[in-house]
């Protein structure tokens, strides 16, 4: 995979910024090495490619609608019916890209169309009720849940990767608004560039 130029050149600064009194409410980090695919499956291939999918990746199943399956070096997400998503690194990527024909579905690399961005800390979810719409509490969006929503009026894909860390996974050419918009909003809780 080819060195991704930063979405964030001459945004994001490394430091703490904000309120800092001990520890940042919220740290920030980009991850630049990263793959991902958007998977369609067609209604008639989808109980055959399934199972498929499932040998393939090594797991029992695929993860159940607004869920995610932890793989080796990634996760396997479900968007909505039909439709998959694999972020992580390369080698599944290559895989999936390979497995899936064109009579059964469709596979588009995404991935140098997307900014990574991960959040941690216990302001995480603070920050993210700011501008999400979505009840975010640990019972509405468990860890290994996924959802597609917007900040700030741009579409993001939102993972829970851990309790208190999320990956929102930016279109690229809207990233420094999304990152403007949480570094101002960050502020307040103080936050950490990593």
């Amino acid at each position: 995979m080819p060195d991704r130029n930063s979405a964030l050149r001459g945004q994001r600064i490394h430091g703490q910024f904000g309120n800092i009194s001990k520890e940042p409410g919220v740290t920030f980090r980009e991850i630049k090495d990263f793959s991902y695919l958007e998977i369609t499956l067609w209604d008639w291939a989808r109980d055959s490619l399934r199972s498929k999918l499932a040998e393939l990746l090594g797991i029992g199943d695929l993860p159940d609608t607004g869920d995610s399956q932890r793989l080796k070096e990634g996760r396997l997400l479900h968007l909505a019916d039909g439709s998959l998503a694999y972020l992580g690194a390369a080698a599944p990527a290559d895989i999936l890209e390979v497995a899936i024909t064109p009579e059964e579905g469709c596979v588009v690399p995404l991935g140098h169309a997307r900014c990574l961005l991960r959040l941690e800390g216990p302001k995480a979810v603070a920050l993210l009720r700011r501008g999400i719409r979505e009840d975010l509490r640990d019972t509405a969006f468990a860890v290994g849940q996924v959802m597609t929503t917007d900040i700030g009026g741009i579409g993001v894909l939102l993972l829970r990767p851990d309790t208190a860390k999320f990956d929102l996974l930016v279109p690229r050419s809207h990233a420094i608004e999304v990152w403007r918009w949480l570094t101002r909003r960050a502020a307040p809780f103080g936050y950490e560039v990593l």
